[in-house]
C-alpha cells in the first residue's frame, strides 16, 4: 500500500502520474508479480519493477505518456532472454508482464478510498481497475487472454509488518533499512521526548505505548515479523513477555550472549512457554560482525528477509 499512499499524496497535488505494475513473471525475471513504482509529472520515481535495461525503458515510455496526456492502458512483455526475437537485452532467462496505468487528479477520491481500507483486493483490467471488497485464497491472480483481454487481482493486506520495538539508534537506522524492503514499519517505545524517536521520518506508524499493553498494537499473523531493540534488557524481557501468545511469523532480540542468556534463564524461571523461548532468534542478525547501528540494521535486514523468503 506504500506506492497507493503515495499515488494518492501526489494526485492531492495535482499531479499526473503513471502506475507501472508487474502483473506475471516466470524465472529469473528482475521484477516479480506484484512490484510497483510510480512516474510522476515532476521527474521523480517511486519504487521499482525489478531496476535494469527494462525499468529504464518501461519508465521513459511512462514519460512519453505523461508528455501526450495518454489515457490508454500499455501492456508489455518483456523477455530476458538472448535466444528470443522479442528480448529485452537482460539475460537473466526469465520474462516479466508489466502493464503501465495513466492516473489523473480527478481519480483522488478512488485512490483514497483504497488507501484508507485494510482488506479486500484491487483488480486491474486492460482498460480500469477497481477496489473489491473480496479477498482472494491467493495473494496474486492473473488470468490472461490477450493484450487486450486479461485481469490482474492482489490482496490490499498482503503486504509483511515489522514492529520495531526500540527507538533508539538502531531502531531507527533499522526503519530507514527496512523502508525500502517493502514491509510496513511500525515503530514504538515507552519514552516519551526520545530525540531519536521523535526525529524518525521512515516508520509508516511510530507511537510512544506502554508495553505491558503492546499485545494491543500487533496485527497478529504469518505477515507480522517483531525486532525488539530497547534500552535495557527488563525491557526486552516484559515485552516478550507480553508476547508470548500472539501469533507471529519472526520475533528476535538485540543483545549480547550473555544478556541473552541472563534474560531467558529469566523468563523460564517465570513460566514463560519454553516452547516460545526456542522460538525466540537471540541474539539477533546475521554474523557480519556489525558495530554502527546501520551495519546493526543491515544485520537484522537479513535475517528477517532470510525467514520471510525461506517459504
Amino acid at each position: 500500500m506504500i506506492i497507493w499512499k503515495k499515488a494518492n499524496e501526489l494526485l492531492q497535488q495535482n499531479q499526473h502520474l503513471v502506475l507501472l505494475k508487474v502483473v506475471w513473471h516466470q524465472g529469473s525475471s528482475p521484477g516479480k508479480q506484484g512490484f510497483e513504482m510510480l512516474v510522476c509529472e515532476d521527474g521523480t520515481l517511486w519504487g521499482s519493477i525489478g531496476g535494469g535495461r527494462t525499468e529504464f525503458q518501461l519508465v521513459e515510455r511512462a514519460r512519453q505518456m505523461l508528455a501526450t496526456q495518454n489515457p490508454d492502458f500499455v501492456f508489455k512483455k518483456e523477455v530476458h532472454r538472448e535466444d528470443d526475437e522479442n528480448t529485452s537485452g537482460m539475460i537473466c532467462a526469465g520474462e516479466q508482464w508489466v502493464v503501465l496505468i495513466p492516473m489523473q487528479p480527478i481519480q483522488v477520491a478512488e485512490v483514497s478510498k483504497l488507501v484508507n481500507t485494510t482488506k479486500g483486493s484491487l483488480t486491474i483490467t486492460s482498460q480500469n481497475w477497481l477496489y473489491r471488497e473480496t479477498t482472494l485464497e491467493t495473494p496474486y491472480h492473473f488470468n490472461y487472454h490477450t493484450e487486450r483481454d486479461w485481469s490482474y487481482s492482489e490482496n490490499l493486506n498482503k503486504k509483511s509488518r515489522l514492529y520495531i520495538i526500540g527507538g533508539g539508534h538502531v531502531g531507527v537506522a533499522t526503519a530507514k533499512i527496512f523502508q525500502n524492503l517493502d514491509f510496513e514499519v511500525y515503530l514504538y517505545d515507552n519514552r516519551p521526548g526520545l530525540n531519536t524517536f521523535e526525529q524518525d521520518t521512515y516508520a509508516d506508524v511510530k507511537q510512544i505505548i506502554d508495553f505491558q499493553k503492546i499485545q494491543e498494537h500487533i496485527i497478529s499473523g504469518p505477515e507480522t515479523y517483531i525486532v525488539i531493540l530497547t534500552h535495557n534488557f527488563q525491557s526486552d524481557a516484559e515485552v516478550l513477555e507480553c508476547l508470548q501468545d500472539v501469533p507471529l511469523r519472526y520475533i528476535g532480540v538485540l543483545g549480547s550472549k550473555s544478556k541473552i542468556r541472563t534474560m531467558l534463564k529469566g523468563m523460564l524461571e517465570k513460566g514463560v512457554n519454553p516452547t516460545f523461548i526456542e522460538a525466540i532468534d537471540a541474539p539477533i542478525g546475521m554474523p557480519i560482525n556489525s558495530i554502527t547501528p546501520a551495519e546493526i540494521g543491515i544485520s537484522i535486514a537479513a535475517r528477517v528477509i532470510g525467514v520471510r523468503n525461506a517459504t
